[in-house]
C-alpha cells in the first residue's frame, strides 16, 4: 500500500509539473495586452551629450635620443617616478669619447699654428725694420755720393779754367775729370743699392701681410676646431639620457644592448607623464552634437575598471581640428579631471556624458509614454475617455492621490519604462 501511494504521489507531481506551465501559457495567452502606469511628477530634466574617450595625462613628454648607439644601461622602468634631469638611460660613450679626443687634438694643433703664425708676423716686422735701416744707410750713402760728385764737378770746372790760363798742367784736368767720372759711377751704384733697399722693405711688408693672413687663417682654424670639440662634447653628453620633467614613466621602448638609430629622427625611448593627478579625457563628439557643447560645462564618465563609480570633470576646451574616420567627422572635447587617488590610468575607455542643458523642477514623464505605438492587430476600439485624451493609444487616469498618470498599453511580457 505504501509503495502504491508513493507511486501515485510521484505520478501526480510529474503531471503537475507538465500541466502547470501549459496551463499558465494557455491562460496567459488569453490576455494579449498589459498596462503599465507611470506617475507624472516634478523634478530635474537634464539633456546630455554622450561620447567615448580616453583619459590621458595633461602633459606627456616623449624622451628620445639625439645620438645613435647601443643602450649601455637603463635606470628607469615602467611606473618609475623620476625627477627633472635625473639619469634614466645611458648610451655607450666610447666612440663619442674618441671623437672628443680627436677634436681636442685638432684644437691643440690649430692653437700651435696660431702661435707659429704670430712668430712669423714678428719675424716679418723685424725684417721690415732691418730693411728700413738698410734703406736709411743707403740714403746716407747717396747723399755722400752726391756731395762727392758735386765736389768733383767743381774741381773739373776749376781745372778747366786753370789749364786754359796755363796755370795748371793738362794732367790735373784729366785727373779731375777722372775723379768726377768715378764719383758719378759711385753715385749710380749707390742709387741702385737704394732701389734694392726699397725693394727689400716692400718684400718685408708683403711678408708681414702674409703672416697676418696666416694668423687670421689659423685663428679661424682654432675657432673651427673649438666648435668641433664642442659638438663632440655635446654628443658625448647626449649619451646620458635624462628626464626633461618631473613625472612617471608610462612607457619604456628599449632594452639594454639594443641599438638606437637617430640618423633620420629621434627614436622614442620613454614616455613620461608629467602629473597623473591631473588628467584630461579626450572625447570624440559627433558633429551633430558638438554645437551644443561649451567650455566649462560639467561632465561625468565611467570606466570599465570601476563599475558603478562616476567620475566628474569639466569641459576645458573644444578642439576645432576634425577627426575623420570612414567619412565620419568628430571633434575632440577635452574634459579636465582630477585624479588625486590615481585610479585612472592613461588609455582607459571612458563613457562620457556632457551636461548641455538643465531644467530644474519641471513636470516630467517617461519618454516612452510619448513615442509608444502599439501593433495594428491589437488596436482597440477608442473609448470616450480615449477620445477625450485626443488619442487611441493611451489614456489619462487618476489614482487615489488625484495625480495624473499616463497609462500605456504594451504586449504581454513587454514592460515599457
Amino acid at each position: 500500500m505504501r509503495a502504491q501511494k508513493k507511486t501515485i504521489v510521484l505520478v501526480g507531481g510529474i503531471l503537475c509539473l507538465l500541466v502547470g506551465p501549459m496551463a499558465w501559457l494557455l491562460l496567459g495567452s488569453g490576455s494579449s495586452l498589459q498596462y503599465r502606469t507611470a506617475v507624472v511628477d516634478r523634478g530635474d530634466v537634464n539633456v546630455t551629450v554622450s561620447a567615448t574617450g580616453n583619459p590621458n595625462a595633461v602633459v606627456t613628454v616623449q624622451v628620445g635620443s639625439q645620438v645613435s648607439g647601443n643602450i649601455l644601461a637603463l635606470f628607469a622602468d615602467f611606473n618609475t617616478r623620476v625627477a627633472k634631469s635625473q639619469l634614466i638611460a645611458r648610451i655607450d660613450p666610447a666612440p663619442f669619447q674618441t671623437r672628443v679626443n680627436q677634436a681636442q687634438a685638432s684644437l691643440d694643433g690649430a692653437r700651435a699654428a696660431v702661435v707659429n703664425s704670430h712668430a712669423l708676423v714678428q719675424q716679418s716686422l723685424a725684417g721690415i725694420q732691418a730693411a728700413r735701416s738698410t734703406l736709411a744707410a743707403v740714403h746716407a750713402n747717396v747723399a755722400k755720393a752726391d756731395a762727392l760728385v758735386e765736389d768733383a764737378r767743381v774741381k773739373v770746372d776749376r781745372r778747366v779754367i786753370m789749364v786754359g790760363q796755363g796755370a795748371d798742367p793738362a794732367e790735373d784736368l784729366e785727373t779731375a775729370q777722372t775723379t768726377y767720372q768715378s764719383a758719378l759711377a759711385d753715385r749710380t751704384a749707390i742709387e741702385a743699392q737704394e732701389q734694392a733697399a726699397e725693394d727689400t722693405v716692400k718684400v718685408a711688408q708683403a711678408q708681414l701681410l702674409v703672416a697676418n693672413a696666416q694668423v687670421a687663417t689659423t685663428q679661424a682654424q682654432v675657432t673651427q676646431a673649438a666648435a668641433a670639440l664642442q659638438a663632440a662634447r655635446i654628443d658625448l653628453d647626449h649619451t646620458n639620457i635624462t628626464a626633461p620633467v618631473d613625472g612617471v614613466v608610462v612607457s619604456r621602448n628599449v632594452d639594454v644592448g639594443q641599438t638606437v638609430a637617430a640618423s633620420l629622427s629621434a627614436p622614442t625611448l620613454f614616455l613620461i607623464a608629467q602629473d597623473l593627478t591631473k588628467m584630461q579625457v579626450d572625447t570624440n563628439v559627433s558633429e551633430a552634437d558638438v554645437g551644443r557643447v561649451r567650455v566649462n560645462q560639467p561632465a561625468t564618465f565611467t570606466v570599465d575598471a570601476y563599475p558603478g563609480v562616476v567620475f566628474a570633470g569639466t569641459v576645458t576646451s573644444i578642439r576645432e581640428a576634425p577627426i575623420t574616420v570612414q567619412n565620419v567627422f568628430t571633434y575632440d572635447a577635452v574634459i579636465g579631471v582630477s585624479n588625486a587617488d590615481l585610479k585612472l590610468f592613461p588609455g582607459m575607455t571612458a563613457n562620457v556624458k556632457i551636461l548641455v542643458t538643465e531644467h530644474p523642477n519641471v513636470l516630467r514623464m517617461p519618454n516612452a509614454a510619448l513615442r509608444y505605438r502599439p501593433p495594428q492587430e491589437h488596436t482597440p476600439t477608442p473609448t470616450n475617455n480615449m477620445k477625450d485624451a485626443g488619442t487611441d493609444k493611451a489614456v489619462w487616469v487618476l489614482d487615489e492621490r488625484a495625480v495624473p498618470r499616463r497609462v500605456v498599453r504594451t504586449h504581454a511580457g513587454e514592460m515599457q519604462p
